[in-house]
């Protein structure tokens, strides 16, 4: 058995291992997704093709009839070497698509810190002691990967409907855009078994940030410590009062 369980923890070291199981899978769904390049998706369906531009770092294009796919990187100069002539000028990759291929890769990275962190729980009680008081430390930081994950959704999102593959010359009737699989696949897939795992980590300070954000929405008030006695008394002072 490992060194941090007894009979009082082992329900505590259940949430270890399945916040384990739950990070593994959301770690294997954002590696495949990260490799699938449908994230914003040109199709064409008439043509039975489309132009794929993914996170990776690489343009695709897709034919149906027969099933087959070319990638280029982006910002290649010869696209005719694997492009029809009708995708040889697209646009060149954003900054914002460059930004979400580093928001992707840092994604990944906290995926493998905190399978590390929670294998850690399930096989030190001394790991266990030692970051025990920064539990609510490192629940925020957990959060902050959760919104790095919705950053590089809405990324991708405004990317497909803003059109930013094709100049509007080039552009033929038939095109339609759309999220492909690749993204869907590594948003849902890797951020939902993610906030599995931390709900398996973290409950108690979820609910401690829950019930902290509706005590200040219901009683918005501002506490200041003064140093009037020993005690710390502390002043309370409206925040929505208005200029008189």
């Amino acid at each position: 058995m490992p060194g941090s369980i007894d009979e009082n923890e082992s329900p505590q070291i259940l949430k270890y291992v399945g916040s384990v199981g739950f990070l593994v899978f959301s770690l294997a769904m954002t590696a495949f997704g990260y490799t699938n390049n449908a994230w914003v998706v040109m199709e064409r369906t008439k043509a039975m093709d489309e132009f794929q531009r993914g996170v990776r770092g690489h343009d695709c294009y897709k034919t149906y009839r027969p099933e087959n796919i070319t990638c280029l990187p982006w910002g290649y100069e010869n696209k005719a070497e694997k492009f029809p002539p009708s995708l040889q000028n697209v646009q060149d990759a954003s900054i914002e698509i460059h930004v979400a291929h580093y928001i992707a890769i840092i994604i990944m990275f906290s995926q493998g810190f905190w399978l590390a962190y929670t294998i850690g729980h399930c096989c030190s009680i001394k790991f266990c002691q030692g970051f025990e008081k920064y539990r609510f430390v490192m629940f925020h930081a957990m959060v902050v990967s959760v919104g790095l994950w919705i950053i590089l959704f809405f990324v991708f999102v405004y990317e497909t409907f803003t059109d930013q593959i094709l100049y509007q010359s080039q552009q033929e009737v038939d095109y339609s855009h759309q999220i492909g699989a690749g993204c869907w696949i590594f948003f849902l897939g890797g951020l939902l078994p993610f906030v599995g795992a931390m709900y398996c980590l973290f409950a108690e300070q979820m609910q401690q940030s829950q019930d902290w954000i509706q005590h200040f929405v219901n009683n918005p008030r501002q506490r200041v410590p003064t140093t009037d006695t020993t005690q710390g008394a502390e002043v309370v002072i409206p925040m929505n009062t208005t200029a008189q």
